[in-house]
C-alpha cells in the first residue's frame, strides 16, 4: 500500500522552561504516574508495563498476517523491517490507538530511520519497497555540489561548491526521524519517546541529528528542540507527521530562494533542485514560508514558526515587492477569466513571468508558464503555447515531483497543443493586443 505524502516547512512549538544537566541521550529515570514530570502523560506503571512506564510490543503484533499464518520466528525475522522491538505509549482514547517507536537501523544501507507513529501507519510503512531494498535506494549520497559552513547571523549554511545550473539535482535524502503530530502527549512524555527513537538510530545518523541547530538549548527537550528548528511537515497514512532530514536542514530561508524541494512518497525521499543558476560559494536557500504572500504575513509566519526576522532583498524592499505581488494577482485573475468579456492577452502572461523573475521566484513559475501556454493557445500560437507548456511541466516536476498529475497535463498539452481546450478560445486576442499597443 502506498502512503499519500505531502510536504511543507513547519515549526513545532515547545513550552518547557526547566533546565537539566542530563546528556541529550540520557533516558529519563524510571518513573511512574505519580512522578510530577509525567503526571499528565498516558504512561503508568503496572504488571504489564516496564517500570519506566513504557510498553513494548511483541514484533509479531506488527505483522498480523505473518502471525495468522503461524510463521516461525526465523521467517518472521526476515519479514519485519524493524530492528528493535516497538516501544509504545498506553492506549490513547482520542487516537483510538497507541503511539509507538519503530526503528529500521538497516534502512538504505545502514542510514536508518525511526518512526513514532500508530501501529496501523507503521504497518503501511513496513509494506513499502524502500524497507526491502537490499542494494539501497540510490539516494542518501552526497552530490558533491555543496558544502556547509558558518555564515554570520545565520549559523551553519549550505553553499555551492561550484557553479550549479538551474534544474540541477542538489540533494536527495530520506528522513532520520518521522513523528506523528498529536497534541495529546505532553512535551516531556513526547521527549521520552523521541530519545528512544534517536538512540536507536545508527551512530552517524544519530550524530547528524544532534548536531543540528536548536532554538531553546534546553537539555530536557533536546529532541523536540532539534525538530522545532529543522523539521518539515508531511502527510503520511492520512495524518500529519514531522520529518527530520539532517542534510537539507542546513538550507536557510530566503523569500527569493534559489532551490525548491519536494518529497517522493514512493521512496520517502526529500529531493532538492536548483531553480536558477547558482554561483560558486553562493548560499543555497529554500522558502520556509509561502513567498507568494505579502510581507506582513510572511514575517508573522517566520517569527512565530522559526523565531527570526527575514532580512532578504524582498523583505528589505517590501513595499515595492508587495506592490508587484498585487500586480501579479490582478494580471493572473485576468488570465484566468475565460468569459467572452475577458481582456487577457499574451502580453499579460509574459508580464507575470517577468515579474516572478524580478522577485526571484523562478521555482514557482509553473502556474505563470501554464497561463502563458493557454494564452498563446487561445490565440492560435502553437509554437509559444508548446514552449510554455513544456516549461510549466519542468518547473512543476521540480516543485512538486514528476508524478503529480499536473506534470502529465502540461506534457499532454505540449504534445498536442491544438487538442487542448484553450486552443482558439481567444482568437480575437490578436486584435486585443493591437488595441493595447496602439490604442
Amino acid at each position: 500500500m502506498l502512503l499519500s505524502v505531502s510536504i511543507k516547512a513547519f515549526g513545532l512549538f515547545l513550552s518547557v522552561n526547566a533546565a537539566s544537566s542530563n546528556s541529550p541521550l540520557d533516558l529519563p529515570s524510571q518513573r511512574c504516574l505519580s512522578d510530577p514530570l509525567v503526571a499528565n502523560s498516558e504512561l503508568a506503571c503496572s504488571e504489564n508495563i516496564s517500570s519506566d512506564g513504557i510498553a513494548r510490543l511483541d514484533r509479531k503484533e506488527q505483522m498480523p498476517i505473518a502471525s495468522a499464518l503461524d510463521l516461525n520466528d526465523d521467517l518472521l525475522e526476515d519479514a519485519v523491517p524493524w530492528s528493535h522491538e516497538p516501544v509504545c505509549t498506553f492506549y490513547i482514547d482520542e487516537l483510538e490507538s497507541e503511539l509507538c517507536v519503530y526503528t529500521a537501523a538497516s534502512f538504505d544501507r545502514g542510514r536508518g530511520i525511526s518512526i513514532f507513529t500508530t501501529p496501523r501507519i507503521a504497518e503501511e510503512f513496513a509494506s513499502l519497497s524502500p524497507f526491502w531494498e537490499v542494494e539501497g535506494l540510490g539516494v542518501n549520497d552526497h552530490t558533491n555540489v555543496w558544502y556547509t559552513d558558518a555564515l554570520p547571523g545565520k549559523g551553519i549554511a549550505m553553499l555551492a561548491k561550484r557553479s550549479i545550473k538551474s534544474g540541477e539535482l542538489l540533494s536527495a535524502y530520506t528522513p532520520a526521524l518521522l513523528v506523528y503530530m498529536d497534541p495529546q502527549l505532553s512535551t516531556l512524555q513526547r521527549e521520552k519517546f523521541l530519545k528512544i527513537a534517536v538512540i536507536q538510530l545508527p551512530a552517524a545518523t544519530r550524530d547528524s541529528y544532534l548536531s543540528l541547530t536548536k532554538f531553546y538549548n534546553n537539555p530536557m527537550v533536546v529532541m523536540q528542540d532539534v525538530l522545532k528548528s529543522n523539521t518539515f511537515e508531511m502527510e503520511i497514512g492520512g495524518h500529519m507527521h514531522l520529518a527530520l532530514i539532517p542534510e537539507p536542514s542546513r538550507m536557510n530561508h530566503d523569500c527569493a530562494p534559489n532551490a525548491q524541494y519536494y518529497l517522493d512518497g514512493a521512496t520517502l525521499t526529500h529531493v532538492v533542485h536548483a531553480t536558477r543558476d547558482i554561483g560558486p560559494d553562493e548560499e543555497i536557500t529554500i522558502a520556509y514560508s509561502d513567498p507568494l504572500t505579502h510581507f506582513e504575513l510572511r514575517h508573522r509566519n517566520l517569527e512565530v514558526g522559526y523565531h527570526f526576522s527575514c532580512q532578504c532583498r524582498r523583505c528589505q524592499n517590501h513595499e515595492a515587492s508587495d506592490a508587484i505581488l498585487t500586480t501579479i494577482k490582478t494580471l493572473t485573475a485576468s488570465l484566468e477569466d475565460w468569459t467572452p468579456a475577458s481582456a487577457a492577452t499574451t502580453e499579460d502572461a509574459e508580464r507575470v513571468i517577468q515579474l516572478f523573475r524580478e522577485q526571484g521566484l523562478e521555482g514557482f513559475l509553473d502556474d505563470p508558464h501554464g497561463h502563458a501556454a493557454m494564452a498563446y493557445a487561445a490565440v492560435g500560437n502553437a509554437e509559444e503555447a508548446t514552449r510554455h507548456a513544456k516549461l510549466a511541466a519542468e518547473i512543476l516536476a521540480i516543485k512538486m515531483g514528476p508524478t503529480v498529475p499536473g506534470v502529465a497535463d502540461w506534457e499532454d498539452m505540449a504534445a498536442e497543443v491544438k487538442a487542448h481546450w484553450s486552443w482558439g478560445k481567444r482568437k480575437r486576442g490578436f486584435k486585443g493586443t493591437l488595441n493595447k499597443l496602439f490604442g
